[in-house]
């Protein structure tokens, strides 16, 4: 009787053990994890997945799913994205989601243009419309407003008029008769690049009578890069410092004027004097 007893007890306890090993052992379950590094707007993900075979990606930013192993995604715009990843073998299927946090590009105003690749057009004037000027990227960070400027080849900012609705309210600042549809604008910068001589303009108010205080320098506020001829365009890229505004929220408006020595207008970003011209937002 005893002998059977220990006969039963080793058998259930060998079964117990073998049980105890299988259950521990994970090699055959699907797992999905990623991690991952940001470049600016441009996303490199790389797939530890383990025991895979299908892989889907949702980005969180309503663009189509990717079917990669370790995709490279270019999100739209700053922001937070909750990113998927599915990963599936057979009826197996296991998903992880992370959190990515796009800042977006290290804006350098050294004229490598570069850093603008995954930026979008902010605005492109219409072909035939806006004379010098053709389109515009803009970027703001944490310590400027960032801008990359296209045209033809009779861009050169030899006079430049920037002006800029710095409180997003058009019915403040000045109305700028070339903008009927909106404009409002606080302050005004006005100068030659290839000059370097320029000074920033706030508006006095109320009313839109054409009353400014100069109260910066070019040189205090602005950063410019060289021109250079990219895909058969001039191009400049500049940055204005956020401290020397009021404060903004949300967005501001812009427009910019090129003129030639003699002070005629040659250009307009956006293209101007029609009833639908308005300044163009900027989102901070």
């Amino acid at each position: 009787m005893k002998k059977n007893l220990w006969i039963l007890m080793s058998v259930v306890l060998t079964m117990l053990v073998f049980t105890a090993c299988e259950k521990d052992d994970s090699s055959s379950d699907t797992k999905a994890v990623f991690s991952y590094i940001t470049d600016g707007f441009k996303v490199n993900f790389t797939n530890f997945s383990t025991n895979a075979t299908d892989y889907s990606w949702d980005f969180g930013d309503q663009s189509e799913p990717s079917i990669l192993s370790n995709p490279v995604h270019v999100f739209p715009q700053k922001g937070q994205y909750l990113v998927t990843l599915t990963a599936k073998m057979g009826t197996a299927t296991s998903t992880f989601t992370d959190t990515v946090l796009i800042i977006g590009p290290n804006i350098k105003i050294d004229g490598d243009f570069t850093d603008w690749a995954y930026v979008d057009y902010t605005h492109e004037n219409a072909p035939g419309t806006g004379g010098s000027l053709t389109g515009i990227k803009t970027f703001a960070s944490a310590g400027y407003l960032n801008f990359y400027v296209e045209g033809t080849s009779d861009f050169s900012f030899t006079v430049l008029d920037f002006y800029l609705d710095a409180d997003n309210n058009p019915a403040t600042g000045y109305s700028a008769w070339m903008y009927p549809a909106g404009s409002g604008a606080d302050y005004l910068f006005e100068g030659s690049v290839p000059g370097e001589w320029g000074d920033v303009y706030q508006h006095v108010g109320p009313g839109n009578d054409w009353n400014w205080n100069a109260i910066a320098s070019f040189s205090d506020v602005l950063q410019f890069s060289a021109f250079k001829t990219v895909s058969g365009k001039q191009a400049v890229e500049f940055a204005i410092k956020r401290s020397a505004l009021s404060a903004m929220q949300g967005y501001v408006n812009f427009a910019i004027l090129e003129s030639n020595s003699g002070w005629a207008e040659i250009g307009a970003m956006p293209a101007d004097q029609t009833p639908e011209s308005k300044f163009i937002a900027f989102k901070l």
